[in-house]
């Protein structure tokens, strides 16, 4: 979790590692703190010099030895409030900006009506293109226990669950009978009104493995992980078949129903 933290302050794990050695073991000088994370002293400088200028760690000098301690953890929370402040900033200013921009956008040129994402980030790409939108009704083709592995759980929750929630889209999703998940593990993937989700499970000769989410005029297909690539289509022609397939095979599929009590926390959390 750290590690995914420290990311954020665009630090690498082994910042990540090395803070948390002095932050357990308390003041060391550089040759026992290189013993213990096991790493060359001159490797292990440029770290220690990295998380310095962030404050992350302190240096001091004991009979002429230099010692070396971590700041307090609250120190990270005042870096990542910091960097949300400017991020506010700056998006204020962008805000500013953006008419200015509209106005000498060129607009003779031609959208790209197909567009290609490779591996798990590229893929994630594809989520995020679904969020640029608000007030949708879409539809699902969803094996959920197979999206899991290929986009990632925490990233479904905060953009497939929260952020697409927050952005008032609604989306019916058809899941196949051996995709489902455990809900008790998994309680993002919820079904009621609050979740803006419906979940039926597919007659069992309907069996696929790769994933599509039709919004708007857009159609994004997703691979699972084994071959890890995605595409999105835009095209009024084919959203329009796929809905009449998706309309006919909603019919004879089956309303999955979920105790509430699985899901309420999550749900209370947005």
């Amino acid at each position: 979790m750290l590690d995914n933290i420290f990311q954020q302050l665009a630090l690498q794990k082994e910042h990540a590692l090395v803070y948390s050695a002095l932050l357990e073991s308390g003041p060391l000088p550089a040759g026992k703190l290189a013993k213990r994370v096991n790493m060359p002293r001159s490797s292990l400088y440029g770290f220690l010099s990295d998380l310095s200028q962030k404050g992350l760690v302190l240096q001091s000098e004991k009979q002429g030895v230099k010692i070396w301690q971590a700041s307090s953890p609250e120190k990270i929370s005042e870096i990542l409030n910091d960097q949300i402040n400017q991020i506010e900033k700056t998006k204020t200013s962008f805000l500013n900006i953006l008419p200015d921009l509209k106005i000498k956008q060129k607009t003779d040129f031609i959208t790209p009506k197909f567009t290609f994402y490779e591996g798990q980030e590229g893929v994630r790409q594809i989520i995020k293109d679904v969020l640029l939108y608000r007030d949708l009704e879409t539809d699902c083709f969803w094996p959920i226990k197979d999206m899991v592995e290929s986009i990632g759980k925490e990233f479904l929750e905060e953009y497939g669950t929260k952020e697409r929630i927050r952005r008032n889209i609604k989306s019916r999703i058809i899941v196949p009978q051996n995709k489902m998940i455990d809900i008790k593990k998994n309680p993002f993937f919820g079904t009621s009104p609050e979740f803006k989700r419906e979940v039926r499970i597919a007659p069992k000769d309907v069996d696929y493995s790769m994933g599509y989410w039709a919004y708007g005029n857009k159609v994004a297909f997703i691979s699972s992980k084994k071959e890890g690539f995605g595409f999105i289509v835009e095209s009024v022609e084919l959203r329009q078949l796929l809905k009449t397939q998706f309309d006919l095979i909603w019919q004879i599929s089956k309303p999955v129903k979920i105790d509430k009590k699985f899901t309420e926390k999550f749900i209370q959390e947005i």
